[in-house]
């Protein structure tokens, strides 16, 4: 029976440990391969657009991405998870494309939590 809960307490300690904390810039990386025409779109300079959605980016999840993307390089990661939060529901999305947003929002909110927790606004 020692033995057991000694392998057990490995395995526990071996697991906990392998868990990597989210790092944005990854994840950012990672959404950027998934969506490659936004990657586009967030690195081409856009005046400011109407606030009211087209039709067209109302469906397209690039659209979401682009802005996702132009908001963590201003360290906006709020925004960046807001813009993220509608592309599930968009049609066409493959599954790799929703865990990079997935891993994306993960990282942006662990990001902004500790920055929170160390006080930073």
């Amino acid at each position: 029976m020692p033995a057991l809960s000694t392998v057990l307490v490995v395995l526990l300690v071996v697991l906990s440990g392998c868990r990597k904390k989210p790092d944005v810039q990854q994840s950012v990386s990672e959404l950027e391969k998934a969506f490659p025409a936004a990657a586009t779109l967030a690195s081409v300079p856009t005046p400011p657009r109407n606030p009211v959605p087209s039709q067209a980016s109302a469906s397209d999840p690039n659209a979401d991405i682009s802005r996702a993307l132009a908001a963590v390089r201003n360290h906006d990661y709020a925004g960046g998870i807001i813009a993220l939060q509608e592309v599930p529901n968009k049609p066409g999305v493959s599954a790799q494309q929703l865990m990079a947003v997935e891993r994306a929002k993960q990282a942006m909110t662990a990001n902004l939590v500790a920055r929170a927790a160390a006080g930073d606004a």
